[in-house]
């Protein structure tokens, strides 16, 4: 987390784990008690990553976070990812999720390219627009809204991925979530 703080790009991201950061976690025992708990719902192809946001010099005055799809394979946005199981690992709980329900062929959703704390460009599907606002405007009034989705020591949450959503962090507090990726169609 320090060094992210210090020198990423991007006020958040998602890290993949280096090779032998990940050989660690899938062979530990608390990866095998996930695992076995994630194969009760049919979930047989878990992929760990972190998503990590800064604390910012000064907490966001307006709380929209960035409507996008989470994406996966070539360019970054070939194959979409619909299930996520998340743990909050560091941060403020309860902080709210929302989700529309566009997809990647609605007209509200376009592609755009980032830079990844690695340096590299990558694609991603996101809502039309230059700002949060607009982008906002062009997605409409969200379907769902939770502000209970995490709680550290307590619970975790599936998650869907493959509609636009957003998080709606503060950035008063770094937050840190060990995300496990599933390409198995949403469920819940």
């Amino acid at each position: 987390m320090d060094e992210y703080q210090k020198s990423a790009p991007q006020i958040s991201a998602l890290v993949t784990f280096k090779d032998q950061e990940y050989q660690q976690l899938v062979q530990s025992s608390a990866w095998l008690e996930l695992t076995t708990f994630l194969q009760t719902y049919n979930i047989d192809d878990p992929y760990p990553q972190l998503f990590i946001y800064k604390r910012l010099p000064k907490p966001r005055e307006i709380m929209l976070g960035n409507p996008h799809i989470d994406t996966t394979g070539e360019g970054g946005i070939a194959i979409d990812v619909p299930t996520r199981f998340n743990i909050l690992m560091q941060g403020d709980e309860n902080t709210e999720m929302v989700w529309w329900n566009h997809d990647r062929t609605s007209p509200a959703v376009a592609s755009s390219s980032f830079i990844r704390p690695d340096g590299k460009s990558i694609g991603r599907l996101q809502a039309v627009g230059e700002t949060l606002k607009e982008k906002w405007v062009a997605a409409g009034e969200p379907i769902t809204r939770s502000n209970s989705l995490a709680k550290k020591q307590e619970y975790a949450s599936f998650v869907r991925t493959d509609i636009l959503h957003a998080l709606n962090w503060t950035g008063a507090n770094p937050r840190l979530i060990l995300s496990v990726r599933s390409s198995k169609p949403w469920q819940f």
